[in-house]
């Protein structure tokens, strides 16, 4: 019965730990001010994360001082979808593969395009708590699309894996 959880919990888990890092590249930067060891750590943090993310600072919230791992848009993502993979399991069994329909994605993504295109345009000047916010909303929703796909792929694995 509970071996059905197993890659609910590994994507849990693995979510979990990408977030920590979010925050452990400030943690460390000022722990470095003292102990240059942990300068090491986090210079290799904030380079793992620029793979992925802009990193600008105007654009970052900061933690003792130093910018957190990724901007306020990324920082929302990954927390929204922490979020709701932990609250998961009250919106959906976790036998259900079943993924929503893809016009809630898209409409997740409205804010983010209304957000960051009108300041491409040079309409306004967004500001962190926004980007945050249609961040949060589109990592939200795009839990409800990953699980599914992640629990299909983990159980035919497990029987590939079976029948060798």
């Amino acid at each position: 019965m509970m071996k059905q959880y197993a890659p609910y919990l590994i994507f849990t888990i693995s979510i979990s730990a990408f977030c920590a890092l979010i925050f452990v590249a400030p943690c460390t930067a000022h722990m470095g001010e003292e102990n240059p060891a942990y300068s090491i750590i986090s210079n290799f943090t904030y380079d793992f994360f620029h793979t992925t993310c802009h990193q600008n600072p105007e654009r970052s919230f900061l933690l003792f001082g130093y910018q957190l791992g990724v901007c306020a848009r990324c920082t929302g993502i990954y927390l929204g979808m922490l979020a709701l993979t932990i609250s998961y399991l009250v919106f959906k069994r976790i036998n259900d593969n079943s993924t929503p329909s893809k016009y809630y994605l898209i409409a997740s993504l409205i804010p983010i395009g209304l957000d960051g295109g009108s300041q491409i345009l040079g309409l306004r000047e967004s500001f962190n708590e926004l980007r945050f916010v249609t961040g949060f909303i589109f990592g939200g929703i795009l839990v409800f699309y990953l699980i599914p796909v992640f629990n299909q792929l983990f159980w035919r694995a497990v029987d590939r894996l079976k029948n060798k």
